[in-house]
């Protein structure tokens, strides 16, 4: 039967995190990039915020909804857009406003991709945590399996040890017994010692 004098097993120590090589892993830069946002980054998850907020998404519907209304409860006059200065509607100033708007939807687009990069890298660490942790504890359990394993093998030994000491202690009084008899018989008076 052995023991040994410290069961606890030593702290695993993690290997380093490789590049990323495709969904489900994890870079340092990932890592760095959730932990320590630049401005940018800080700047692109307030655009993402406030485009995502009730409140903008109700703004805007409001103002297409009347900007459709106007023209088509406006009348001809409306319509035809008369009512609007002519710089707005000519071709000068069609082609800057398209250009304007048309970046400032791909800007608002990429920052809005930015801070959707940031959630998704948030998510993969936090995933990454949590199979880092399932292995872990996957590593107690067999521990603790062996270690009831052990238990129960050393059980199993003494209740063994504890038969044959059972059956050694008959087989010694019945010893003593004859010792007694064949002194006895002898003449030898042991029961003064």
């Amino acid at each position: 039967m052995t023991v040994k004098e410290d069961s606890t097993d030593p702290p695993v120590q993690q290997a380093p995190l490789s590049p990323s090589s495709g969904p489900g892993s994890t870079t340092q830069a990932m890592k760095d990039a959730v932990k320590n946002p630049t401005a940018f980054d800080r700047f692109a998850d307030w655009v993402s915020e406030a485009m995502g907020r009730p409140l903008n998404i109700a703004f805007w519907f409001v103002l297409v909804l009347v900007w459709t209304l106007i023209f088509a409860v406006g009348g001809p006059h409306l319509a035809s857009g008369d009512w609007l200065p002519p710089w707005f509607t000519s071709q000068g100033y069609n082609f800057p406003l398209n250009l304007i708007t048309t970046v400032a939807e791909l800007f608002i687009g990429f920052l809005v991709a930015t801070a959707a990069n940031r959630a998704q890298n948030a998510l993969t660490a936090l995933l990454d945590k949590i199979d880092m942790q399932e292995e872990q504890i996957q590593a107690t359990e067999a521990n603790i399996v062996a270690l009831i394993q052990q238990n129960t093998d050393i059980t199993s030994e003494i209740h063994t040890l504890t038969t044959q000491v059972a059956k050694n202690a008959a087989l010694i009084i019945d010893v003593h017994k004859h010792v007694v008899a064949l002194t006895a018989h002898a003449g030898i008076d042991v029961s003064k010692n």
